[in-house]
Parts: structure tokens; C-alpha cells; sequence
């Protein structure tokens, strides 16, 4: 049985050489989140037509293979371009959640960097600007040793 499932494209169709040839590819998320690649021939117009942010129909197969639906128009129309949807700047409850809970982690690894910076420079007598670099340098340094 087949399932038809709207998606967005997330990144417009791309040549690549392959075993096989030249082909493209496009990667399409899912409903669920899901990230996945679309393959055509590079002759491939309805592949070549996506843009980013477009929203698609996919099929996906008893086999779970996923393909893109093509949305004829009915005879003696022109085909209808769809305007990706605004943004309005929302986030979802557990996106913004996340983005808060990162930023509030990162604030307090910058001020213990910063108390750090200060305690140790404090007493010879460095300006502002310097211990605010400090604390930068302090900040990165970690970020980059640690992988956060």
C-alpha cells in the first residue's frame, strides 16, 4: 500500500556522480521530522523545480522507497506556484524550549569564565575591556576543547 505524505524541501535537487552516472538528489523532511533523499535522473524537470522551503507530496512504497508525486495541472491550466509560507517568527513550545535551555547553559559557562577571568586578572589592575576578552577567550576555548 502506498502513502502519499506532504513534506518541505529542505534543500533543493543537487548533481552528484554516482556508481551509475550522473544523478540528483534532494532532501525532503518529513512530517515527523524525518530527513530524506529523493533520487532522479538529471533530466529529472520535477526534481529540478524544487525549492527550498516548498512544500511536496511523497509517496512512500510497501518497500518504505520514497518518491516525489507529480501534481499535474488539469488541462488548460497553467501550473500553480505555491509561495512558501511566511514565517512569523513562532517557535513551537519545545523549539523554544531548547533554544532557552542552550542559551541560559551558555550564559552560565560565559559567567564563571568571566568570574574566573576577573579573579585572576582582577588584582593587577586590567580595564573592563580586558577581562570581557578574557572571559571571550576563556568561553571559546572550552566550547572548542569540549565539543560544545
Amino acid at each position: 500500500m502506498t502513502q502519499i505524505l506532504t513534506a518541505k524541501v529542505k534543500f533543493p535537487a543537487k548533481e552528484w556522480d554516482t556508481q551509475h552516472g550522473p544523478r540528483l538528489n534532494a532532501k525532503i523532511t518529513l512530517p515527523d521530522g524525518e530527513d530524506i533523499k529523493i533520487w532522479g535522473n538529471p533530466d529529472d524537470a520535477a526534481l529540478k523545480a524544487l525549492r527550498k522551503g516548498q512544500p511536496v507530496q511523497v509517496a512512500k512504497d510497501a518497500k518504505g522507497k520514497y518518491s516525489l508525486v507529480e501534481q499535474a495541472p488539469a488541462p488548460g491550466q497553467s501550473p500553480v506556484v505555491e509561495a512558501p509560507p511566511l514565517d512569523t517568527g513562532e517557535l513551537e513550545g519545545e523549539v523554544k524550549s531548547a533554544i532557552a535551555s542552550y542559551i541560559t547553559s551558555r550564559a552560565d559557562l560565559y559567567a564563571f569564565c568571566f568570574k574566573q577571568a576577573s579573579r585572576a586578572l582582577g588584582e593587577s589592575g586590567v580595564s573592563e575591556e580586558t577581562l570581557k576578552c578574557a572571559a571571550s577567550t576563556l568561553f571559546i576555548s572550552a566550547q572548542k576543547k569540549f565539543g560544545i
